[in-house]
Formats: C-alpha cells, sequence, structure tokens
C-alpha cells in the first residue's frame, strides 16, 4: 500500500486531502499526518455537544469531521494514520465494524514490535459491554469494536469515512493523551477528565523512550502488510 507523509499541515487541510485523494480514486494508501496548530476535531452530529466557545478560549480551533464521534485534541501527540481504500477494496467489506476488524488487528500486532506486551483488539460484545462513565461523551472515553486495549485502557481510537468511491479508516495512537487540556477545551468537567486518563494510555506511558517516529513506522509496516485477500 502507498506510504504518504505530507508536510507539516493544519488539522483542516490533512482532512481535507484524505477526502481528495478518496474522491480521485488515488489508494490504497496509507496518509501519515502531522499537523500544526493543534485543534479538536469532532464528528458533525457531536458538534453540538461541545462548548465551541470553550474551545476558541483554550486557543484551538473547533473542526467538524466527516466521521462520527466524540471530540478529539488532535496535536503532535497524537499518531493519525488514515488507510484510504476504494470501494470493492477486499479490505473494506460493506459491514462498517467488519472494516475495523484487520485495522484493529494490525494496530496490535505493530504495538507488540514496539514493546507493547498485551495490546489486542476488543471484539464487538466486548467493546459494547465496556463500562461507561463521566467521560463517554469524549472520543477516547468510549470503546467501539476492534479498537485496542492494554489492560484495560484504551489506546487506539477508529473512526471511518464512507463515500460512494470508497472509506477513510481514520487510526488515531497518541503518543501522550493530555486529558486535562481537551478537558477544558470543550467545557467538560475535571472529574471526565479523570475518567478519560483512567481509561486511556499513551505509547510514552509503557514504553517511554521510544520514539515518535519508530512507532509510525511499526504503524505503517502492520497496516501495510494486510494483503488485498
Amino acid at each position: 500500500m502507498r506510504v504518504v507523509r505530507p508536510d507539516l499541515q493544519s488539522v483542516p487541510d490533512a482532512l481535507a486531502l484524505s477526502l481528495r485523494m478518496l474522491a480521485d480514486g488515488d489508494c490504497p494508501a496509507l496518509v501519515v499526518h502531522r499537523v500544526a496548530p493543534a485543534a479538536v476535531t469532532c464528528g458533525r452530529a457531536q458538534m453540538k455537544d461541545v462548548d465551541a466557545d470553550a474551545v476558541v478560549a483554550s486557543g484551538m480551533q473547533l473542526v467538524a469531521r466527516g466521521s462520527g464521534g466524540g471530540p478529539v485534541l488532535w496535536d503532535d501527540d497524537l499518531i493519525a494514520i488514515d488507510v484510504i481504500l476504494s470501494d470493492g477494496d477486499p479490505r473494506l467489506p460493506t459491514d462498517v465494524v467488519a472494516a475495523y476488524r484487520w485495522v484493529g488487528e494490525a494496530v496490535a500486532t505493530a504495538l507488540g514490535t514496539i514493546g507493547i506486551t498485551g495490546a489486542r483488539a476488543v471484539p464487538p460484545d466486548e467493546a459494547r459491554a465496556w463500562p461507561t462513565g463521566e467521560a463517554s461523551g469524549l472520543c477516547f472515553g468510549g470503546l467501539s469494536p476492534w479498537e485496542v486495549v492494554v489492560g484495560d485502557r484504551k489506546i487506539l481510537g477508529l473512526s471511518q469515512v464512507r463515500k460512494q468511491a470508497g472509506a477513510i479508516i481514520q487510526v488515531g495512537v497518541p503518543m501522550r493523551l493530555d486529558t486535562e487540556r481537551l478537558a477544558a477545551a470543550v467545557g467538560v468537567s475535571v472529574g471526565a477528565a479523570g475518567d478519560l486518563k483512567a481509561r486511556t494510555v499513551g505509547i510514552t506511558e509503557i514504553v517511554p523512550s521510544v520514539a515518535r517516529d519508530d512507532v509510525c513506522d511499526a504503524l505503517v509496516a502492520a497496516l501495510g502488510e494486510c494483503p488485498e485477500s
């Protein structure tokens, strides 16, 4: 699978690039994003649940994304990789949930290569039974099928944009997650920040010495190895 590593760009430009590649048929591809400045992204249906004034007061932009889901702090600590697949690609089944399985399993495999033991993609029944808490409205505060946990803490967030031309499966793995900054930016309680911190884990909390580029390379290698059939 072709790998694209754009120059540093804004969050809106990063989202637009992947959509343009899908529309142009420039796939299959993996797009490894680097963004600045930081922004809060949120599914369009969830925008009404975010305190937009709080986001602006925090010095960040609130950006709607085509996939669903609660707010995410997209900064340089979040490794964001888009898997762009055309309609009909065997790696893109019609079932939206099933499309996540190979991605979650590939990410779990990649994390094992950088020294994170016990990472696993969570099957649907178990994911849906995951207890909810104050952070459930935040993207990383809930668990969806085939997202990855280490122990009982989430380390991979997945979302998906479906178009007639195909889909973009969005992979988000935090090197670290600034839960207090995100909570303050979207206007949720301190309790939600604490709950989010308890439910999630960043790469450097487990493997402090690993470099961001090495994590990206491991993820790209694992995702790129998935055969077309």
